[in-house]
Order: structure tokens, then C-alpha cells, then sequence
């Protein structure tokens, strides 16, 4: 049987403003993370279990899964959405090249047009040019980016899924049907 592992709301958002302190992906979080089935499984409890022991069973199972794994899904998601906003962030700067390349041909053009005898025009032929120029950096610069994005978001869904399996074994080792 093959399983799918989604990314849902549980996990994005403001949730994550609700960590308190840093769990480290090597030892098991010292507090409660903002949701002990963050890839919202459908979790029966096949024996009886009360909600209170499917609550402890099921941060017992999160804390083993990043044992096993040495990957939580909640700080590597905050590492995702840093990578993220520094990839958003080098692109926006990339996507002013144009315009910073243009300012510079037209002041080069403004040159080359004096001594030609048309400053104007060489101004217009330089902004052109630098803006082309800036502009073919500035997608460059943005494909690189969302590439790079593309990569760690890959990354992240190939260990959610490892993480998943383990907390999948771990419930169903409690005596839990999960879905």
C-alpha cells in the first residue's frame, strides 16, 4: 500500500508561531509542538485508548520519529520557510538589476553620445543596452532562486514522508488504525 504524505495547514502558518524554544533534530523535543499529527493523519484508537492516552501515544510516536529520522517536521519547516523567504529575498534584489543597469548605460550612453555630438540619443542607446543587459542578470538570478527553492521544498516532502512512515509504525504499534 502506498502512502501519500500532504502538507497541510496543521503544519504551515501560525502554528509554527506557537513553538516555544528550539528542539534540536538531534534529541527529542522538550516541549509540545503545536500539533502532534502535523501530517493530519486519521488516527482510531482500535483498543480504547482515551483521548488522553492518544495524546500522550501520539507525542510519544512524534519524539521517536525524530529519534529515528534525526529530522523534525516543525524546525526544518521554519528552516524551509527561511531558505524561502532568503531565495524570495535575492530574487527581489536580482529583479532591480534592470533598472540599476539601465541608470548605468544611460550614463555611459550620455558619454559616448557627448563626444559623438548627441547626448540624448547616446543616453537612450545606453539605457537600452544596460537595461537588456541588467535585465538578463535579474532572470537569471530569479530561475536561480526559484530553483533553489524548488530543491529544499523536494527535500523537505522526501523526509516528511521517511518521518511519516516511522510515526505511522509507531501508532500502529500502540494499537492505533491509522489512515
Amino acid at each position: 500500500m502506498r502512502t501519500t504524505t500532504r502538507v497541510p495547514g496543521a503544519i504551515l502558518g501560525a502554528a509554527l508561531l506557537l513553538m516555544v524554544g528550539e528542539a534540536s533534530a538531534q534529541q527529542p523535543r522538550q516541549t509540545v509542538p503545536p500539533n502532534t499529527n502535523p501530517t493530519d493523519r486519521v488516527i482510531y484508537p482500535s483498543e480504547g485508548q482515551t483521548q488522553e492516552q492518544q495524546m500522550s501515544d501520539q507525542l510519544a510516536c512524534y519524539n521517536w520519529s525524530i529519534e529515528q529520522t534525526q529530522w523534525d517536521p516543525y524546525v526544518n519547516y521554519k528552516a524551509l520557510q527561511e531558505k524561502g523567504y532568503v531565495a524570495k529575498e535575492q530574487a527581489d534584489a536580482a529583479a532591480g538589476g534592470a533598472v540599476r543597469g539601465a541608470a548605468r548605460g544611460a550614463l555611459l550612453g550620455v558619454a559616448i553620445g557627448a563626444i559623438a555630438g548627441d547626448a540624448g540619443k547616446g543616453a537612450a542607446i545606453g539605457a537600452a543596452a544596460g537595461g537588456l543587459a541588467g535585465g538578463m542578470r535579474s532572470g537569471r538570478a530569479r530561475r536561480g532562486a526559484q530553483a533553489q527553492a524548488e530543491q529544499a521544498i523536494n527535500q523537505f516532502k522526501e523526509r516528511l514522508t521517511k518521518w511519516d512512515r516511522f510515526y505511522v509504525a509507531c501508532m500502529q504499534g500502540h494499537d492505533y488504525t491509522v489512515n
